[in-house]
């Protein structure tokens, strides 16, 4: 099944998910954020967190993180949290920092809440990003290796004056992985690639890879199984009933 939105990327994932994300206001900031919550999670088995963060709006929103995710987090049991960002503009954009420690204080209130109402997996938090959100990725990611376990940028915008000099030392040990695909634009595959130089002269360990044959696409399984290779604990195995993505 292929959901096309009137306006950017598609979303081939399949959406035939039990439950529906939904769309609701963080009361601390005001921020708006879709919430998937798997229709196999228990308090009783603490759930993992997706944080997934959208590039320019209106060719890549939160909906549309959504709708790329929301099968591999009813999958894997993970709860996802797509909010909607004022940092991840990847064509007039640059990082502001202004900006991304807006976009951070909405994140770290989203994620106390998921604290006190669900059991979550304390663990086991990726934070992700698609082409603009590399912006809040990196700097969001970095600067709270106490609560992101792996951080994960795809095809994603970087501005080292955007995380020099804003992240403790211990982020250091945070695994990241940084990919782009082999047709993506040229600012994307060059921004990647200082993002992938920065951290490793920083002394980061950072997974790369090329996705062949692809254009500007998101390809979360990548992300995902870069996640679960670096899993805090028993990886979760997947549901029987559901197809691979």
């Amino acid at each position: 099944m292929f959901l096309l939105f009137p306006v950017g990327c598609a979303v081939p994932q399949d959406q035939n998910t039990p439950v529906q994300p939904r769309l609701l206001v963080e009361p601390i900031t005001g921020g708006l954020y879709y919430l998937y919550i798997p229709s196999t999670y228990r308090r009783d088995r603490p759930a993992p967190i997706i944080v997934s963060c959208h590039g320019t709006d209106p060719f890549d929103v939160a909906a549309h993180h959504a709708g790329e995710w929301k099968m591999l987090a009813e999958e894997h049991n993970c709860i996802l949290i797509c909010p909607k960002l004022t940092s991840s503009d990847g064509i007039l954009g640059s990082g502001a920092i202004s900006q991304l420690l807006r976009d951070e204080r909405l994140i770290m209130s989203i994620l106390g809440q998921m604290h006190y109402i669900y059991n979550i997996d304390r663990r086991n938090i990726m934070m992700t990003g698609f082409s603009g959100g590399g912006f809040p990725v990196y700097f969001i990611g970095m600067r709270h290796p106490d609560i992101f376990s792996v951080v994960v940028s795809r095809s994603g915008n970087f501005n080292r004056n955007a995380l020099d000099g804003w992240y403790p030392p211990e982020a250091v040990r945070t695994p990241v992985m940084v990919y782009y695909t082999q047709n993506d634009p040229g600012a994307i595959k060059d921004q990647s690639e200082k993002g992938i130089a920065y951290l490793r002269s920083a002394g980061f360990k950072v997974t790369t890879a090329v996705i062949p044959g692809s254009g500007h696409e998101r390809h979360p399984e990548v992300a995902m199984k870069f996640w679960l290779e670096h899993w805090n604990g028993v990886p979760p195995r997947r549901h029987a009933s559901l197809p691979n993505p």
